[in-house]
C-alpha cells in the first residue's frame, strides 16, 4: 500500500543501525532463543517456511542451515540484494528463495499452505497492520505456526519517558498508536489488539516473549563483549515473565492456526 515503507535507499543505514549494533546482537539472541523453544520441529523436522518482510535474511540463513526451505520475501529491492550475498556465503543460497513481493501480494498468488510464517518487525511499517495479519494468516496451514513480532506500544512510552519526552509520551498514551520511531515511519502496536487480530483468524497465541526488554535503558553501561554476553543471558531469563514480556521494546507471539477466520459481519 502507498502508506507502507521499502527500505530502498536507506537499506545499509538501518542494517548497521540494527544488526550493526549491540541492539541487533540481543534482538537476533533472544529472538533465536524462542523460535527454538517454541516453534515445535524447528530443529529437527524439515519445513517450508516464508520470511515475510526477511530482509536481509539473517534468519532466512539460520533456518537453511537447519535444513529448511525459505522463501524470503521483501519489498525492497537493496535488502533482497544482502540477503543474496548473506546465503551465497553461508552456502545455503539453495535453499532460500527471493521474492521481490509485498504480504498482501504473495497471499494473493501462493499455491501453497506453509508449516512456518515468519514476520519479524513488519507490521509496524505497515498502513494496514490489521489486514497484513489476515494475509499473513490465510498463508499457514492447519496445525502450523506463525511467529510474529512487532514494536510495542509499551516500550515505546517507557522510552519517551525514560528520555524526558513526557508531552509525546502523553499523546501517544491518550491517543493509541501513531507512526513514530525509527525513521519516524514505525507504528507501535497495543499487544492486546494484535491479540485479538490473530485470534479472530483462527490462530492460537502458544507463547509471548519480551523482545529488548533492557538493552536500550542500560547501553551507555555495557562494559565490552562480556557486558553484552551478561546482558543477553539475563534478556533470555525475563523475557517469558511479566511484568518483563510486556516491556520489551518488540513483542513476539508464536501462533498456531486452529480454525477458520472469523466471517465479518
Amino acid at each position: 500500500m502507498s502508506g507502507d515503507v521499502s527500505f530502498d535507499g536507506i537499506a545499509g543505514e538501518f542494517e548497521s543501525d540494527i544488526y550493526g549494533s549491540t541492539k541487533g546482537a540481543v534482538r537476533l539472541a533472544v529472538l533465536w532463543r524462542v523460535l527454538n523453544d517454541d516453534v515445535p520441529g524447528l530443529v529437527d523436522q524439515p519445513m517450508r517456511i516464508l520470511d515475510a518482510g526477511g530482509g536481509s535474511g539473517h534468519i532466512a540463513v539460520r533456518l537453511a542451515r537447519l535444513g529448511h526451505s525459505v522463501v524470503l520475501g521483501d519489498v525492497s529491492d537493496e535488502m533482497l540484494a544482502k540477503a543474496a550475498v548473506r546465503a551465497t556465503d553461508a552456502g545455503v543460497a539453495d535453499s532460500i528463495e527471493l521474492r521481490h513481493v509485498s504480504i498482501q501480494e504473495y497471499a494473493s498468488i501462493a499455491d501453497e499452505k506453509l508449516d512456518l510464517v515468519l514476520c519479524h518487525a513488519v507490521l509496524e511499517w505497515l498502513d494496514d497492520p490489521k489486514s497484513a495479519v489476515g494475509d499473513l494468516a490465510l498463508l499457514v496451514k492447519q496445525g502450523g505456526h506463525l511467529s510474529l513480532m512487532f514494536y510495542n506500544r509499551f516500550a515505546s512510552l517507557l522510552k519517551r519517558t525514560f528520555a524526558g519526552d513526557f508531552e509525546t509520551a502523553l499523546e501517544d498514551y491518550r491517543t493509541g498508536p501513531i507512526r513514530r520511531g525509527w525513521g519516524e515511519g514505525a507504528t507501535a502496536l497495543d499487544n492486546e489488539m494484535v491479540v485479538s487480530w490473530l485470534e479472530g483468524q483462527g490462530l492460537e497465541v502458544n507463547a509471548r516473549a519480551g523482545i529488548r526488554v533492557f538493552h536500550d535503558h542500560v547501553v551507555d553501561r555495557l562494559d565490552g563483549s562480556q557486558g553484552l554476553a551478561q546482558l543477553i543471558e539475563l534478556e533470555k531469563a525475563v523475557c517469558r515473565s511479566e511484568p518483563f514480556t510486556s516491556l520489551g521494546q518488540h513483542t513476539h507471539l508464536t501462533c498456531r492456526r486452529v480454525g477458520l477466520p472469523a466471517q465479518d459481519g
